[in-house]
């Protein structure tokens, strides 16, 4: 016969949704270091903020996901360890002009993220990959 482990199965869910819940980021954190680093570019609204770089490029931060740092921007020509391009339509490129996006991306938010450009989508998974993109976004 084989010995039970002690704990049951739905001990390990618990414990596997408190290691989930550990992995889950803040996105308030990303805000405060785009905050810092950069200059907001409009109020932000309840679902994105919104900076600009000196240079006048844009970054928007959507501030509701916990399961990573989702940017968008209209530059991306390198490559940063712990950032992935997000586009399911065509997976590894940026959105086309004509592609839907979050409709917090327009005209009054930001200009050069709205339909009609090509931008990119960024899944930023720890701060310090968005301290490095933020780095790379700034020398643009």
């Amino acid at each position: 016969m084989f010995d039970l482990p002690d704990s049951s199965c739905e001990d390990r869910v618990t414990i596997n949704k408190r290691k989930l819940e550990m992995i889950k980021v803040d996105s308030q954190d990303a805000e405060k270091l785009l905050k810092k680093r950069l200059m907001y570019s409009n109020t932000p609204t309840d679902y994105i903020a919104t900076f600009r770089t000196a240079s006048g490029r844009e970054i928007a931060l959507e501030r509701e996901r916990t399961e990573g740092f989702f940017v968008w921007l209209h530059k991306y020509t390198t490559e940063i360890n712990g950032i992935d391009v997000e586009n399911e339509k065509y997976p590894g490129k940026p959105y086309t002009a004509n592609q839907g996006r979050n409709s917090n991306l327009n005209e009054k938010n930001t200009p050069k993220l709205k339909p009609g450009k090509k931008v990119w989508y960024l899944k930023v998974d720890n701060i310090e990959a968005l301290e490095n993109l933020i780095d790379w976004y700034c020398k643009q």
